[in-house]
Parts: structure tokens; C-alpha cells; sequence
């Protein structure tokens, strides 16, 4: 843990020391108040004492609140309260000072909660910022796409094998952003816990077939082998069909992005008691330790320059298996690869 340098500790008790100041004011001025108005009439002891404990409160904190509030009720006591100083009360002064005491305590905790509560703002409008930037790049290589090849496809003298191909272009850039739009959609989703499942008995062969099925040309296309271990026959689990396909999606997907030519990714599952784990292991770079607790958080890439996505497909795998009740979670070693584990319940025979 990173200690805080001399330069942070004296601006911190400057800060400190300048809130227990501004407490001490504020009473002070609350006290000349009280006696300038008590010239005209009949004052309340405690009209201006409130106040001085809500500014300490606010610009000061708990501690510099608590000053104000004691140094308050001490000078209330010795210039408001008959006989002065004798800290002997009457019931209606001590119904005061207790009314006074709840009355401080309530500000207190209401300024520490909208302290809370701005600062949560604040990181709120932060994070908000830094996803927007972020979708907003990833939205604006495909849409780039997009308009250059339709500019290039309304040339009229296009030969069919380079408008087929433009078309292609198109098709891909817009296969990505539904798949961008798709993934911003079930992350909202997933935080207001609104992700909805629709669960039937799904056999494990088939889920690693279609998985082989769907990258084995992207696989190749990278000279990556694309291994999938049959599971025993018959291993069933409870899941939702769709929701399924993009975990496995998600995390091949990564494997094949990560991992160089000539590496491996292997899919396999492991029956373990009443869920089944299913396994995607890769001979990629590995992950660094420090990255590993940041895996599955929404936005995050482990490469500040790789933008191939916006950050969501992990965060999305584990909202899905765990709205299913599973786990996720991943072994690596650097340099060695990495394995990525989740779990599904199994269905009833």
C-alpha cells in the first residue's frame, strides 16, 4: 500500500485544522448574533448555534461538528442559562439541550450523507465519462465503415467481385455495432437486475459443438487449433439457450484474440456434483496478477491501446452465469496462458 508523502499529510492537517477553525468562528459569530438580536426581544438560546453546527458540518466534518456542537452548549450555558456556568437546568432547559443535541445530530449525519452522496456522483459522472468515450470510439470505426464503403458503393463503373466485397465491409461493421449496441443493452440490463432467463435442458455436446462451430473459421484464419473434448454422454444442464452461446461466445472470443499463430485454445467440461464446469483454456500471453482482479469489470481492457471491443464481454459473462446461479472465474500464468471457468446447474435426469 502506497503511504501518503509529507506534502499530503501537512495539506491534510492544514485541512483538518482550518475546519476546527471555521467551527470556532462560526460559533463565535452565532454567540454575537444572539446578543445583538436578545437587545430587541426575546431570542431563542439556540437560533444561531444551529447553523454554525451545520457549516462545520458541511466544510468541516463529523469532528469539527461535534467541536461546534459542545462549544455551542458550553456557551449557551454560561451566558443564557441561569445562573451562568453552574451547568444546573432547569426541565425546559434540559428539554433544549436535548432537542439541540438530535437537532446537531441530524445535521451531522445528513451532511456525511450528502457528502457521500456527491462524491458517489461524482465518480458516477467520472466512470460516465469514460464510457462514453469509450463507446464512443468503438461506435465510430464501424459507422466509419459504414460510410466509406457506401460512398465507394454508389461508384457506377464497381465490378461485382469489389461491390461484393464493399458489401462485406458493410456487413461487418454493421454485425458490430448491433453486437456493441447488443452488449451496452444487457450490461444496463444486468444493473438493474432485469436480465431475464429462459431456462430448458440444454445437453453440454452441444454447446461445445456450436462454440467449435462458430470460431472454428475464425481459428483458423489465425492458424490457432480449436480443440473441443467431448463430455459424457448425456450431461444435461439447466440454462437459457441463448444466454449460453454468449458466455461461451464471450470468453472464446477472447481466447482467440489473445492467443498468437500456432497456440492452442481447448474447450472441455467437467461434471462436478450438481452443476457442470465448462472450461475454455488458452496458450496465450497469460495475465498479470495485478490484471486479474479487473477482469470482469464493465469497461475494462487489460491493454490500454487494444481497442477490438468496448470492455463489456467478461463483465456480461459473469452477469449471465451468475443469473444462473454459477460461478466464473480464471487460473493464469504468465507467459504460460490462461484458463477461464464457469460453472451451469445440472438438469434433473
Amino acid at each position: 500500500m502506497r503511504l501518503p508523502g509529507p506534502h499530503s499529510r501537512s495539506k491534510n492537517i492544514r485541512s483538518s485544522l482550518q475546519g476546527y477553525a471555521l467551527a470556532l468562528i462560526a460559533t463565535a459569530v452565532a454567540l454575537v448574533a444572539t446578543f445583538i438580536l436578545r437587545r430587541y426581544g426575546p431570542t431563542p438560546s439556540f437560533l444561531f448555534f444551529v447553523p454554525a453546527v451545520a457549516l462545520s458540518a458541511w466544510y468541516g466534518g463529523t469532528g469539527p461538528s461535534s467541536v461546534a456542537t459542545v462549544v455551542s452548549l458550553l456557551l449557551i450555558d454560561l451566558n443564557f442559562f441561569a445562573p451562568g456556568g453552574s451547568l444546573s437546568i432547569d426541565r425546559v432547559e434540559g428539554l433544549e439541550i436535548v432537542a439541540f443535541i438530535i437537532v446537531a445530530a441530524t445535521i451531522m449525519s445528513t451532511m456525511q450523507a450528502l457528502h457521500r452522496a456527491r462524491a458517489l456522483a461524482e465518480s458516477r459522472a467520472t466512470e460516465l465519462k469514460r464510457v462514453l468515450g469509450v463507446v464512443a470510439h468503438d461506435l465510430r470505426n464501424p459507422l466509419n465503415l459504414l460510410i466509406t464503403t457506401s460512398d465507394l458503393l454508389l461508384e457506377h463503373d464497381l465490378d461485382q467481385a469489389r461491390r461484393k466485397e464493399l458489401l462485406n465491409v458493410a456487413l461487418r461493421a454493421g454485425r458490430q455495432m448491433n453486437r456493441l449496441i447488443g452488449d451496452l443493452l444487457d450490461a444496463a440490463r444486468m444493473q438493474e437486475g432485469k436480465l431475464s432467463l429462459d431456462l430448458e435442458n440444454l445437453a453440454v455436446a452441444s454447446i461445445l459443438h456450436q462454440a467449435e462451430e462458430t470460431f472454428k473459421p475464425t481459428a483458423d484464419k489465425g492458424r490457432i487449433r480449436l480443440e473441443v473434448i467431448p463430455p459424457e454422454d448425456g450431461v444435461k444442464v439447466r440454462a437459457d439457450p441463448f444466454r449460453v452461446s454468449q458466455i461461451v461466445g464471450n470468453i472464446v472470443g477472447n481466447a482467440l484474440k489473445f492467443t498468437p499463430a500456432n497456440g492452442q485454445v481447448t474447450l472441455k467440461s467437467v461434471p462436478d456434483g450438481e452443476r457442470v464446469v465448462i472450461q475454455v483454456i488458452d496458450t496465450g500471453p497469460g495475465i498479470p496478477p495485478a490484471d486479474m482482479a479487473h477482469l470482469f469489470d464493465n469497461f475494462w481492457q487489460a491493454r490500454n491501446n487494444d481497442h477490438r471491443g468496448v470492455g463489456l464481454g467478461l463483465a456480461i459473462a459473469k452477469g449471465v452465469v451468475e443469473a444462473h446461479g454459477g460461478q466464473i472465474w480464471c487460473e493464469s500464468t504468465v507467459g504460460a496462458g490462461s484458463t477461464f471457468s464457469f460453472t451451469l446447474p445440472k438438469a434433473s435426469a
